[in-house]
């Protein structure tokens, strides 16, 4: 199931936000031209699109953001959706419409306490031979072009992965 999801703040929201941030008029927001080429700000704090077929956001559910110089670090953002609007199309994908559905999140700004570090960690394997879609030579020529650490690290995480699928599935 395609789904869009757009978080948006509104204009209330952004204002506070600048203020207890010390953020410019212009910083942190989208800045977008128009047909005029006048640049103007948009109250849209994100976007992005889901297939996972996971539940659609609810109140109290909070962005994320992560660490510019570490991409595996991350925390619970300041932003907080406090209301979730879903529309669907009158004539589903891949028919008519190229999603689904198509939620507007708003969002208010709610900041965390400073303590909140980024402890959060990001968990992702190493590439392994399902990664390679079972393409035995292909995974093992992309191998051999890695550093040795690589190489014992995706072929540990490969067992890992046979391991899993062996084992039965709770119902």
């Amino acid at each position: 199931m395609r789904k869009l999801f757009v978080f948006k703040a509104d204009w209330s929201e952004v204002n506070k936000y600048r203020g207890e941030t010390g953020t410019k008029h212009g910083e942190a927001f989208y800045s977008i031209a128009n047909a005029g080429t006048i640049p103007f700000l948009t109250n849209t704090l994100a976007e992005y699109y889901d297939c996972s077929g996971k539940p659609i956001p609810t109140p109290g559910y909070r962005l994320t953001e992560t660490v510019p110089e570490d991409r595996d670090s991350f925390r619970d953002s300041g932003w907080e959706v406090i209301q979730v609007e879903e529309y669907t199309p009158e004539i589903p994908a891949p028919y008519g419409a190229k999603f689904d559905s198509i939620c507007i999140c708003y969002c208010v700004y709610k900041p965390l306490s400073p303590e909140d570090e980024w402890t959060k960690k990001a968990h992702r394997l190493s590439p392994s031979l399902a990664s390679f879609g079972g393409d035995e030579e292909a995974y093992k020529t992309w191998l051999k072009s890695q550093p040795e650490a690589r190489q014992k690290e995706s072929r540990a995480t490969t067992e890992w992965l046979k391991t899993q699928e062996k084992q039965p599935t709770e119902v």
